[in-house]
């Protein structure tokens, strides 16, 4: 009887954890007239997908799927539910314009203020630190990407005999 009430039990956890919908958050930095930008998008459930795409918004290659780990994406969607709660801010700054990117994030109908300026507080910082994170699982250097990696990788030269 209480193996019984113990598959009860997990099957009805189970198909709750199930249910719950996939939730969604994109990443958009803007890019440059020097540099290419990005849109990650990410869901709850760790799964994602990455896109180049040009300052005004133009793709420049298909978008590439990449995955976090389940854990990181539950620490990024804590966190921008307690950024978005927290009225989460960045100290406005300057930037060139051949070189000026911005980095926001959009979740059920919130925007983060542009993660590419410094945060004000704790709530910024956690972002911050989510979006370079993603960012890395996603394939995104850290410097500004000057142009669109290959979509398959060049031949292999082959020497003279």
């Amino acid at each position: 009887m209480q193996l019984r009430a113990t598959l009860f039990a997990v099957i009805a956890i189970a198909s709750f954890v199930g249910a719950a919908p996939r939730d969604i958050a994109v990443i958009v930095n803007s890019g440059s007239t020097n540099s290419y930008g990005y849109t990650i998008q990410v869901w709850s459930d760790g799964k994602g997908s990455v896109t180049l795409q040009e300052r005004g918004g133009a793709a420049v290659a298909t978008p590439k799927p990449f995955a976090v780990p389940p854990t990181i994406a539950v620490i990024f969607f804590s966190d921008l539910a307690a950024a978005r709660k927290g009225n989460a801010a960045t100290v406005p700054c300057m930037k060139t314009v051949s070189f000026g990117t911005s980095t926001h994030i959009t979740w059920q109908g919130w925007e983060s203020p542009d993660l590419t300026c410094p945060p004000k507080d704790s709530l910024g910082d956690a972002l911050v630190r989510d979006v370079d994170g993603i960012r890395q699982a996603a394939g995104i250097p850290n410097s500004p990407l000057r142009s669109a990696p290959p979509t398959t990788a060049p031949a292999p030269s082959i020497p003279p005999p």
